[in-house]
């Protein structure tokens, strides 16, 4: 696993999602269900750009893709939370908890190994 290559597919992965939560955080959150809750979004964007950031510079990954897992359970939270709302877009909701929770396992993986490898 070339994990300097994962870690900038990660890291300009983040800067996009980061971006299009904080420049477009309505949109976003209508394309995932969270059509009540932009302000969750644009928040969790903001988080997203930080971490995108983190994993492009010149440091050691491990501690950065540990704060992608933890991101990514608060990000699953915040769907969570929305799915079990009255009237919930949960279609949606539903297909954005399979995305983030797919890239949990990545993160998770990724963090592992860079931590094995004391990176």
């Amino acid at each position: 696993m070339n994990l300097t290559l994962a870690k900038r597919v990660l890291g300009f992965g983040s800067l996009a999602l980061g971006l299009y939560a904080v420049i477009a955080p309505r949109r976003f959150a209508d394309l995932v269900g969270m059509a009540s809750k932009p302000e969750a979004v644009a928040a969790f964007g903001a988080r997203e750009l930080g971490a995108g950031a983190a994993l492009l510079s010149p440091v050691k990954p491990s501690p950065f893709l540990w704060t992608r897992v933890i991101g990514d359970m608060m990000d699953l939270g915040g769907l969570v939370t929305v799915y079990r709302e009255p009237r919930s877009e949960q279609r949606s909701l539903l297909l954005a908890m399979l995305g983030v929770a797919a890239i949990t396992a990545i993160d998770v993986a990724l963090a592992a190994e860079a931590t094995r490898r004391k990176l």
